[in-house]
């Protein structure tokens, strides 16, 4: 399996299980204040993850870039 199809992979569920989690919320049976808090709550956890795993694939991207670079200077020089 790809990176890229590993990461749409890992997205699609984070959206499917931020979808659930807030349906799951919006039919609790609890007060309007209670259902408000716990949406704040989970949408600062999924932007945290989502902001962490930003960050990990620009490193990657980043990572690849330079080794590409690096290829191409060695190249250029033979």
């Amino acid at each position: 399996m790809s990176e890229n199809t590993g990461s749409k992979m890992f997205f699609s569920f984070l959206s499917g299980a931020a979808i659930g989690a807030g349906l799951a919320l919006l039919f609790a049976p609890q007060s309007g204040r209670e259902t408000r808090r716990q949406i704040k709550d989970l949408s600062d956890k999924i932007g945290s993850e989502v902001k962490d795993n930003v960050e990990k694939i620009s490193e990657k991207a980043m990572d690849f870039i330079e080794g590409t670079k690096d290829t191409f200077k060695k190249k250029s020089r033979v």
